[in-house]
């Protein structure tokens, strides 16, 4: 039982209706787009990427102090005294060494100096002086007359020297070291 073609239908649409609605869903003109499709991995790497991205930044953010700056919190400050005291001057016996050379006649070098320290430590440099002289004078045997020459020179020996005193006279420390003769030849 088939009903003819110009019958009407029981839904009361007449059936070339029903023809144009489905050919124009089949066409698709464009005018209404169906949203995109990711995949599921895409979203995934998506999300993982995005709470590490935080994670990371949070934490650096945190190390370095700009969550404390963004949030307002003041951070204490703290303030550390050295109490270093007046320096006072050692005076060291006056040093002639050799210096280095490859020739008969070797150049020398005459030098006396003073070193600065605090006034606790004067007790520990003049247990230890004899060492520290040993190793001053072993030390200028090693150099040659062109390293010691010009403030370079000074400065150089004068860094050296420091490490010296400080190394005898460990744990305590020096503030620093003035020429009062310095003399090569």
């Amino acid at each position: 039982m088939t009903a003819p073609a110009d019958a009407p239908d029981d839904t009361g649409m007449d059936p070339s209706e029903d023809l144009d609605a489905l050919e124009d869903e089949q066409d698709g003109d464009g005018e209404e787009e169906t949203p995109k499709k990711y995949p599921k991995k895409t979203l995934k790497l998506a999300a993982i990427g995005i709470v590490a991205f935080l994670l990371i930044g949070g934490t650096t953010a945190y190390f370095m102090g700009w969550m404390h700056a963004m949030l307002g919190i003041e951070q204490e400050k703290k303030v550390a005294l050295l109490q270093l005291g007046k320096p006072v001057n050692f005076e060291l016996p006056q040093i002639k060494a050799d210096l280095k050379t490859g020739e008969c006649k070797a150049p020398f070098l005459r030098a006396q100096f003073n070193i600065q320290l605090s006034s606790d430590d004067i007790d520990r440099i003049e247990a230890g002086q004899d060492k520290l002289m040993e190793q001053v004078i072993l030390h200028l045997r090693d150099q040659d007359r062109q390293d010691l020459v010009g403030k370079a020179g000074a400065d150089k020996l004068r860094f050296d020297l420091v490490n010296i005193v400080n190394n005898v006279i460990a744990p305590s420390r020096i503030h620093g070291i003035t020429f009062k003769e310095f003399v090569l030849q």
